[in-house]
Formats: structure tokens, C-alpha cells, sequence
């Protein structure tokens, strides 16, 4: 399914340093994943119902299914994808999807090879909507076909609290001392114009990144399509097209999930050990 050739870069992209990293090999899912993506849809009954998506965030077990989708009986489309990173720690996690959102200076406008980096056929911006942290959201442009020639979308990672949705201080205390992190965002989707009008459809997106038993870190990720949550509430958003809630689409994000997370392991121990201490916007 991987396109061999990459998009060109930018003669200011080709002399910065990280280049080096872009033009590293890609590798599909191993077998044994391929299999299972192939033979979904999986049961609607191992989906966690999106008025518990909280229940995903354990310090240790697993849900019934960790890798698959499956359309479910309301009409909205579920997600569960698992992805290991044996090679990173939670610090070089967590500065990577910092140090990522900060445009380095030498980029051009519009592209983010911090970004295309992780993975260098589907990417292609990445940052803060305020350009300074998440709390104003992040957005992001990317396709999610492999190099298959399909348009890019862009979108926007809205956060909230999940304090508002059933996540006790208790628990969020456990999660802390077992040493895990919690990614959880609205996403809507916009116009690729200057414009950036609104577009229909509605992602909600959970992820909880831990300690993996066999080595390095682990993250369980969960997405309810056509759903998303404002006010303390959930809520379905009948406007998400019908080319989102399909088992096909759902494949490909779960094929580009895997691809990209074995490249992020792949290259972000030397990534982090060389740039780490550096200003975010240098290299």
C-alpha cells in the first residue's frame, strides 16, 4: 500500500538538517497486523461505548479488541488502534509532540518536515493554532492514504477537560503514578483554502500512552467517528460524511497509524538525543 516516492521538498527543506531523517524507508504493518486490519469490521460488542470512552484509561489490562474498527448500530464508526514505541521513553514522547508543533525557522510556510518526518508520504503541517501551546488547539494537514493520491484534509485537535466527563482526580492520580499520559481531543475538519471554513464531521479521540510490559511505551487509542463532546456533554453530529463512516476509511487510518508509529520509534532516540537541548525553533 506504500507509495515509494515522496513528495519533493522544498530547496529550503533539503538543506536543513533533519532532512537526513525524511528520506528514510517506510515499513507496512508486519503480517500479523495487516491480517487483523484486513479482517475487520470486528464485533460491535468489543467496542467501548463512547458514553464510557473514559473506561479506556487503566494503568494496566486491555480492552477484548486493540486493533481494529467496525461500524456500530447508531450509525457512528469506532476505532481502536495499538501502537508500541520499544526504542522511546515517556520524556522523549512528550517532547517530540512539542518540539514538533514549534515551526523551526528555514521552513517554509505551510510545511512542517518536523512533522513530514514521522512519516514523509502522508504529512505535511503540523502546529499550535495559537502558536504557542494547545490550549488554542492543533492543527494539522496531513492524507491518510499512503501516497495512494488522494487530497489532503485539514483539521483541527480541539482539547477538553475529562474531568468533565467522568474522570475522578482519584484515578487521574493513578494514571500520574503508573506513569501515563493522556491525549484526548475534538477533531473537526476545514477548508485546505486560507479560508479554513468549517467542514462537516465530528472525530472524538482518546489516547493513553503507557509503560509497555516488554520494553519502551505503549499507546491504546480509541476514535468514535461522529461523535464529539462540548459543555459536559456528548453529541452526535449528523453532518460527518458518509465517507468518514465506512469500514474502508477506518482501515486506512489504522494502516497509517501503524506506519507512522514504527518510524516515530525508528528515528526518535537519535532525533531526541540531537536536538533536545536545543531551541525549539533551531536547528
Amino acid at each position: 500500500m506504500i507509495f515509494a516516492h515522496k513528495p519533493e521538498l522544498f530547496p529550503e527543506e533539503k538543506v536543513l538538517p533533519i532532512a537526513k531523517y525524511y528520506h528514510l524507508p517506510l515499513h507496512p504493518p508486519a503480517p500479523l497486523q495487516q491480517q487483523i486490519i484486513n479482517t475487520c469490521p470486528i464485533n460491535p460488542e468489543d467496542a467501548i461505548r463512547v458514553e464510557n470512552f473514559v473506561d479506556l484509561l487503566q494503568p494496566t489490562g486491555y480492552s477484548n479488541v486493540e486493533l481494529g474498527c467496525c461500524m456500530l448500530p447508531d450509525g457512528s464508526g469506532y476505532i481502536a488502534a495499538y501502537t508500541v514505541y520499544p526504542s522511546c521513553t515517556p520524556k522523549m514522547l512528550a517532547w517530540y509532540f512539542r518540539w514538533m508543533n514549534v515551526h523551526a525557522k528555514g521552513m517554509p510556510e505551510g510545511h512542517n518536515l518536523k512533522y513530514k518526518i514521522w512519516n514523509a508520504i502522508d504529512h505535511i503541517d503540523h502546529g499550535f493554532v495559537n502558536g504557542k501551546d494547545k490550549t488554542g488547539g492543533i492543527y494539522q494537514v496531513e492524507a491518510l492514504d499512503m501516497g495512494q493520491g488522494e487530497q489532503p484534509f485539514y483539521s483541527i485537535r480541539h482539547p477538553f477537560s475529562l474531568r468533565d466527563y467522568g474522570l475522578t482526580e482519584q484515578r487521574e492520580k493513578e494514571l500520574h503514578a503508573a506513569g501515563c499520559f493522556v491525549d484526548c481531543a475534538v477533531e473537526k475538519f476545514y477548508s485546505l483554502d486560507s479560508s479554513h471554513r468549517l467542514l462537516p464531521g465530528t472525530h472524538l479521540t482518546l489516547t493513553l500512552s503507557r509503560f509497555c510490559p516488554y520494553g519502551g511505551m505503549e499507546k491504546r487509542t480509541r476514535e468514535w467517528i461522529g461523535y464529539g463532546v462540548s459543555d459536559g456533554k456528548i453529541y452526535f453530529d449528523e453532518s460527518t460524511p458518509a465517507e468518514m463512516l465506512n469500514v474502508a476509511y477506518m482501515q486506512k487510518v489504522l494502516y497509517h497509524n501503524i506506519v507512522e508509529s514504527q518510524q516515530l520509534n525508528k528515528i526518535l532516540p537519535e532525533l531526541y538525543a540531537e536536538y533536545q537541548a536545543k531551541p525549539d525553533d533551531e536547528f
